[in-house]
């Protein structure tokens, strides 16, 4: 095996090279995975072109999976040639927040991708505890999605989302999409999946969601209480992090309503007064949530997120816009930063 690979390896913000570097070396509790595909998040944009790593260089890329080719001293023999998807949150295990299993506010995590180099590489060194086993039938490019299904698992578990109720998703990014789709696993009677951008509603159409609503040629608000004969949803979730939609689902839930935040704002929201006075008369529940969790009891979110992959209720296939090299890498976050182009998913293949 050669000592070197090829890697997307950023040294500042706009400053993304593709070039050789040597494989990393393992400590006797990791794993060597070769990736077979890592998705590009929309968190990758401003972390590769502005705000940068928490030091450089820095490979990024943080939803991935591949095949372990290589085993430290310690690790289990019987990971040797699995496929993987690799969980890139590392908690420290000792803080407070790690002794309850909330891993996801861990006050001294390590993050492959951000603050440890991840998976815009042919290989990835990764702890033997962050790896999950997948299927031979799973397909290689799905187990990339892993990571953010499993996000949005954690957003509607969060929520508490009940059978029977309806639900609003306003952002039909990959994460507001599988929010979309964990809430009919859930037992959601009606799901409104709503966009501005029309390619993607209607691609939420082709998924089986007869209420998507492409909100620049529609009004969603009167479309929603129209079909739920005024009384609005009962669990709204942002995922666009817009000012715009953030009002927009605070007015659309009914009394005592849950607004599930997820998306992340680029720049300062402005709360309306009649939206603030909504919360209060309305006893609006406002959640945030934050990452994924992965503890093993009582369930496991990525296990969780695998078999719901493999039964086919959650589907991530109709969202691949993308399949791209490695040596494109900064093309493919220039796409999605600039909109040059359609896009919904772009997958890195190294």
């Amino acid at each position: 095996m050669s000592e070197t690979m090829k890697a997307a390896v950023l040294y500042a913000p706009g400053d993304l090279r593709y070039e050789e570097v040597k494989i990393p070396e393992l400590g006797e509790n990791d794993v060597l995975v070769k990736v077979t595909a890592c998705g590009v998040c929309g968190s990758d944009i401003p972390r590769v072109l502005t705000k940068g790593t928490y030091h450089f260089p820095t490979i990024p890329g943080h939803e991935f999976g591949g095949v372990v080719t290589e085993l430290g001293e310690k690790v289990r023999k019987e990971l040797l040639g699995k496929k993987v998807a690799v969980i890139p949150l590392i908690p420290c295990r000792t803080c407070k927040m790690c002794e309850t299993g909330q891993f996801a506010q861990c006050e001294n995590y390590d993050f492959l991708g951000s603050r440890n180099d991840g998976g815009f590489a042919e290989y990835t060194r990764v702890p033997e505890d962050n790896v999950v086993i997948v299927p031979e039938d799973v397909e290689e490019d799905a187990v990339a999605f892993l990571e953010p299904l499993s996000v949005a698992l954690h957003v509607v578990q969060n929520c508490n989302v009940k059978y029977g109720s309806a639900v609003a998703v306003y952002g039909l990014g990959a994460i507001g999409i599988f929010i979309a789709q964990w809430a009919k696993v859930f037992g959601a009677k009606k799901v409104f999946a709503i966009d501005l951008d029309e390619k993607k509603v209607h691609i939420a159409g082709e998924m089986g969601f007869a209420d998507a609503i492409c909100s620049a040629t529609e009004d969603a608000s009167e479309i929603i209480k129209e079909k739920t004969n005024g009384l609005g949803f009962d669990y709204a979730f942002e995922a666009a992090g817009s000012g715009v939609t953030f009002n927009q689902a605070i007015m659309g839930l009914r009394s005592s309503g849950i607004l599930g935040l997820v998306g992340r704002p680029a720049k300062s929201l402005e709360i309306k007064e009649e939206t603030f006075e909504k919360i209060l008369r309305g006893q609006i529940t406002v959640k945030g949530t934050w990452s994924f969790e992965f503890v093993s009891f009582p369930h496991h979110a990525w296990e969780l997120s695998l078999q719901a992959l493999q039964n086919g209720s959650i589907k991530t296939s109709p969202i691949i816009s993308h399949r791209m090299s490695l040596e494109k890498t900064y093309e493919a976050i220039r796409i999605m930063a600039e909109r040059q182009e359609f896009f919904y998913k772009i997958l890195i293949k190294p």
